[in-house]
């Protein structure tokens, strides 16, 4: 990757289990994928207001050259599972996995 891998909590205080969870996916990321140029991440922690879907929310922004962005916005599932920041981050980093796949296939 070109540029250090940014990372930002919204709505909560940054958390170092998290943020190392993140760099984990991201890493694993960066292995099936090489061509990452920049990634960031934003945690977006439940609001009060929410009275269903209350959960972790996560975005991932990757650049890949020439001029391709994989975008991920990971809301809450009704399960209840992203309650839990690093299982919110799981599935948001399974899903750009997923992009990642669907773009390699269609070059």
């Amino acid at each position: 990757m070109q540029t250090s891998l940014l990372v930002a909590f919204q709505g909560c205080e940054p958390s170092d289990p998290v943020r190392a969870s993140i760099a984990r996916e991201f890493e694993r990321l960066e292995t099936h994928d090489h061509r990452i140029t920049s990634g960031r991440v934003t945690v977006i922690a439940p609001s009060d207001h929410h009275r269903n879907g209350a959960g972790f929310q996560i975005h991932i922004l990757l650049t890949l050259p020439p001029h391709e962005n994989i975008v991920v916005c990971r809301s809450p599932s009704d399960d209840g599972r992203h309650a839990h920041a690093e299982v919110a981050v799981k599935d948001a980093f399974a899903a750009a996995r997923r992009q990642l796949d669907d773009l390699r296939r269609k070059h």
